[in-house]
């Protein structure tokens, strides 16, 4: 909670007297009254009550000036606060609060509504003091902010990642008069088959475990575009990781590369100490200003020479 520390806020603001008082309980709210000036509280009910004349007494104030201020502030007040006695209650607290016999009706508060009369109680040197101890007790609340993480990001799910490259397709082919680059929707059917295989896959084995090649991480994962050829070409990149980074594994499955089945090298990216050596081998490979001279001096196109790891 934040408040100004001044007691014309309290004076001149409901709201803000409901928050000073939020923190506050009845007994508590007896012994901020106490430490201004000695008050008791007749048990009823389980609870203390005090009748206007005695909130009067109290404030050193008429109690013809309390009752006016009460009825002028009366929505203010919450039930645990302030209570108007009649019929078989009065009879019952007749005895514990003194009341004359004749008294057909009887407004009573709690130390919790003579907190509230005090911050609204101008004319009186009690209530101020009592103002004083509240907004100290406010000032020694934390001010508390609630912390919001950043949002993880994730990828939609499967059915919505192939809808939108189905949808992506027909645009291709609308655009191109059904001509598209029979390599290029090779592509697309390959990654197509490859996302239903692996969804398929943890289905039906329950696992949570997520094995990838390099280039599907890479696009899926780090929204990196690899491209088809050029020094950044995508065979050059699996081709990287496996000379550079061996110890991510060596395991490899069948896999639909341009229409047939073929071996390819897939990784444990369940696996956060994977997972992290896959994202720093492809942010390697793609800030590398000639990745495949890198790779020809490591010995990685060479069958038959030891390769010399050197990444320049």
């Amino acid at each position: 909670m934040s408040l100004p520390l001044n007691q014309s806020v309290l004076v001149e603001s409901p709201s803000l007297r409901t928050s000073a008082l939020s923190n506050i309980d009845d007994s508590r709210a007896e012994v901020v009254l106490s430490k201004a000036k000695a008050i008791v509280f007749a048990v009823w009910n389980g609870s203390g009550w005090a009748t206007t004349a005695q909130i009067a007494e109290y404030f050193s104030v008429t109690e013809s000036a309390a009752k006016e201020l009460t009825r002028v502030n009366q929505s203010e007040f919450q039930s645990l606060e302030t209570k108007t006695l009649t019929g078989k209650e009065l009879r019952d607290a007749r005895q514990m609060l003194c009341l004359p016999s004749r008294t057909s009706q009887v407004r009573v508060f709690s130390a919790l509504g003579a907190l509230r009369i005090a911050m609204i109680l101008q004319q009186s040197q009690v209530a101020a003091q009592v103002r004083t101890i509240i907004l100290d007790l406010v000032a020694a609340v934390p001010s508390i902010t609630p912390q919001t993480s950043a949002p993880v990001p994730a990828l939609p799910p499967v059915e919505q990642r192939l809808q939108t490259l189905v949808e992506a397709m027909r645009t291709l082919a609308e655009l191109t008069g059904g001509k598209l680059n029979p390599y290029m929707e090779q592509h697309f059917q390959d990654f197509a088959a490859n996302l239903l295989a692996q969804h398929n896959q943890q289905a039906l084995v329950g696992s949570r475990e997520k094995w990838m090649g390099v280039v599907n991480f890479a696009e899926s994962e780090l929204g990196k575009k690899v491209p088809l050829s050029g020094s950044h070409y995508r065979g050059h990149l699996g081709t990287w990781v496996r000379t550079f980074y061996p110890q991510l594994g060596e395991r490899q499955e069948m896999r639909l590369v341009n229409g047939t089945q073929q071996p390819v090298y897939v990784y444990a990216c369940h696996e956060p100490i994977v997972a992290d050596g896959m994202t720093k081998a492809i942010e390697e490979f793609f800030t590398h200003p000639n990745p495949t001279a890198a790779l020809r001096i490591a010995g990685a196109f060479a069958s038959k020479r030891p390769r010399v790891l050197v990444k320049k």
